[in-house]
């Protein structure tokens, strides 16, 4: 026995095929009498429709219809179904057998409607409406009761009623609360670990193209334009600082000097703080190359005057009222309702320069410089984003390894 569905034109058509052939029930329809197909489908002669000419496949087939296909939802008529309330599938769902019969020949919408109050939807705009998600009626269907669970839980309600008059009935209750008890533990373990390990395989995937773009573009820096380049970086940064929802640039604002101060990036995190985000290309230089001033390697003047710009743009926001005030509101059109941007305390992110030839004393001095300044976040060079993505795909790939192992 096959049963099929197909939406045609502004019906909707089940596909019969019965095991022992279509006689049989062609017989007992013109008799007038109704067929009951998988303890779920009564179906009538009115109901049926002849295939088309040229669909040969269906000589061993009976078409019903047993739904109206509407604009948004294909309605299933409740005189088949048997049910005292509507039920309205999305249109773009493809209708299976599943999503009608559980095991045992149990009608599944029967089971709903004994549930219910009013008509119920499945999939499209359910949120509107009286229904759920096409994710949450596939979640039902996955866990719906199966036949062991089903005896159990029959024993337990006739062992109840019974163990008023025979004591030893009342241990089936307790092997059906056990039941239930470990069937709930499994499933959740089931779907937290799938959920974990298709987290991880994005999380792999994300980091992996960025550390492949990275350094695919060091590769070809020279011929990249600035603009480009920027833009290109900060996805990749967003990456390592999730907590930043907004990453916007062409914010100008007037400085303490009367000129147009415009960051390379204005970040708004979760909270709605902001920060702002400096890029440099990889060819500027970060530290003189000899150790100078009491054998200390310094920043060279493009590193400081880098640095003493966050720090100016930084000055300008928290103390001109009027800057403040027009960044805020070029920031709120762009965030998401019920979120207010604010300048508090803000702090900034440069990315400038290569270290990877820094000697040790180099690597030293390069990180007592960046300690110093307590308004810039972090300071790092190319090299080091390359090793951070490294680490971090590292890291997930032992644990995408252990999660396909355990």
């Amino acid at each position: 026995m096959s049963v099929s569905f197909e939406r045609r034109n502004d019906e909707l058509i089940l596909f019969y095929s019965p095991a022992m052939g279509i006689s049989e029930i062609t017989k007992r329809l013109s008799m007038d009498e109704e067929i009951l197909i998988k303890r779920t489908f009564l179906v009538t002669k009115s109901m049926l429709r002849e295939p088309d000419k040229d669909e040969y496949d269906f000589e061993d087939t009976l078409m019903f219809c047993i739904g109206q296909v509407g604009i948004e939802y294909t309605q299933i008529y409740p005189e088949v179904i048997n049910t005292e309330h509507q039920f309205y599938f999305s249109n773009d769902i493809k209708l299976s057998l599943a999503m009608f019969v559980a095991y045992r020949n149990i009608s599944i919408l029967r089971k709903i409607d004994d549930l219910i109050e009013g008509d119920f939807y499945i999939g499209g705009n359910w949120e509107s409406k009286s229904g759920i998600s096409v994710e949450a009626y596939t979640d039902l269907i996955r866990n719906f009761p199966k036949t062991a669970e089903l005896d159990k839980y029959a024993n337990s309600r006739i062992a109840n009623i019974l163990k008023e008059f025979f004591p030893e009935c009342d241990k089936y209750e307790e092997i059906y609360r056990r039941y239930i008890e470990r069937k709930s533990a499994n499933t959740l373990n089931s779907n937290t670990k799938s959920a974990i390990k298709s987290h991880l395989a994005i999380e792999l995937a994300q980091f992996s193209t960025a550390l492949n773009l990275l350094e695919e573009m060091l590769s070809q820096s020279e011929g990249i334009n600035e603009s480009v380049w920027q833009d290109k970086i900060q996805e990749i940064l967003q990456l390592l600082y999730p907590k930043y929802i907004l990453c916007t640039r062409e914010i100008a604002f007037k400085g303490v000097d009367g000129y147009d101060k415009r960051p390379d990036f204005l970040l708004v995190d979760s909270n709605g703080f902001v920060d702002i985000l400096e890029i440099k290309k990889p060819d500027v230089q970060v530290l003189t190359k000899q150790a100078s001033y009491r054998n200390n390697y310094v920043p060279v003047k493009e590193f400081a005057g880098a640095i003493q710009q966050i720090e100016k743009y930084i000055f300008c926001l928290t103390s001109l009222e009027k800057s403040q005030k027009e960044v805020l509101e070029r920031l709120s059109v762009l965030l998401p309702n019920g979120i207010k941007p604010e300048v508090v305390n803000p702090q900034g992110i440069l990315l400038l320069g290569r270290s990877w030839d820094f000697n040790a004393q180099q690597k030293r001095d390069f990180e007592l410089i960046k300690r110093q300044y307590k308004n810039i976040a972090d300071i790092m060079t190319y090299d080091d984003l390359v090793q951070r993505l490294r680490n971090i795909v590292s890291a997930l790939e032992q644990r995408v390894h252990r999660s396909l192992t355990t």
